[in-house]
């Protein structure tokens, strides 16, 4: 039966590795079983098999399937829980409703953060900082760096599941904190509250007040999109052609 996906469909692999994960966590795939070849995959969703294979890497990463020479791809004897989630459309929306997420778990990481942060992972904060300042003097982006920020302090928080789940959507946060980032650079005022909210989460958590950590990530997400309610039509265009070009 063919399940041709939509050509305006975002994220084809990234579809079919999430209907193959659904089919693993429900047990219609089961532990060891073979997963369809490559060819009835490319039947079933009407993609050709670059994609099929790219799905199926996704898998592999996660830790889902294993493949084996010669013989095909098959569910792991013990496969992982795995968060799936299609791309968001390239969209401000999108960018926005990503905010409201950060908001809630990145909140939360750094009031864990202020009660449980090693010394070493403080200074490893603070290294954050500088190592986005430099990118950008660079003429860089610095959105590595600034997610390399956040998930420190994930890190700090000694809590691996906010670990695991922001891995999971940090393929997200890239378009949207390169948004952002985008928008902010049209102006140093814009650029100096950054490094000022970043620099009050730091000191939130070397304060050990879990409370004002809490505040202090929620108004840096809250300040970000405040910054984007001025964002030009033409920086939106921009970002939403980019993320097109992606899945054509």
């Amino acid at each position: 039966m063919t399940e041709s996906l939509s050509e305006r469909s975002p994220g084809f692999a990234e579809q079919i590795a999430g209907n193959l994960t659904r089919a693993i966590h429900t047990g219609e795939l089961r532990a060891g079983a073979r997963l369809p070849t490559e060819a009835a995959l490319c039947e079933r969703y009407g993609v050709s098999r670059s994609v099929v294979r790219e799905a199926i890497s996704m898998l592999r990463s996660a830790g889902l399937v294993v493949s084996r020479r010669g013989s095909g791809s098959f569910v792991a004897d013990e496969p992982q829980v795995s968060l799936v989630q299609a791309l968001p459309g390239g969209s401000l929306a999108s960018v926005l409703h990503l905010l409201e997420l950060r908001r809630a778990l990145e909140g939360e990481a750094a009031c864990l953060a202020a009660t449980r942060c090693s010394r070493s992972q403080l200074r490893r904060l603070r290294n954050a900082v500088v190592e986005i300042d430099e990118a950008v003097e660079a003429g860089e982006s610095g959105v590595d760096q600034d997610l390399a920020f956040h998930r420190a302090i994930a890190e700090a928080s000694h809590n691996e599941y906010f670990i695991t789940v922001l891995d999971f959507y940090n393929r997200f946060l890239h378009q949207a904190i390169s948004l952002t980032r985008r928008n902010e650079a049209r102006r140093e005022t814009f650029v100096a509250e950054v490094i000022s909210e970043h620099e009050a989460i730091i000191e939130a958590i070397a304060s050990g007040d879990g409370e004002r950590a809490r505040q202090a990530a929620w108004w840096h997400v809250d300040q970000a999109r405040r910054r984007l309610n001025d964002i030009p039509a033409s920086l939106i265009r921009i970002f939403e052609h980019a993320r097109n070009d992606t899945h054509t």
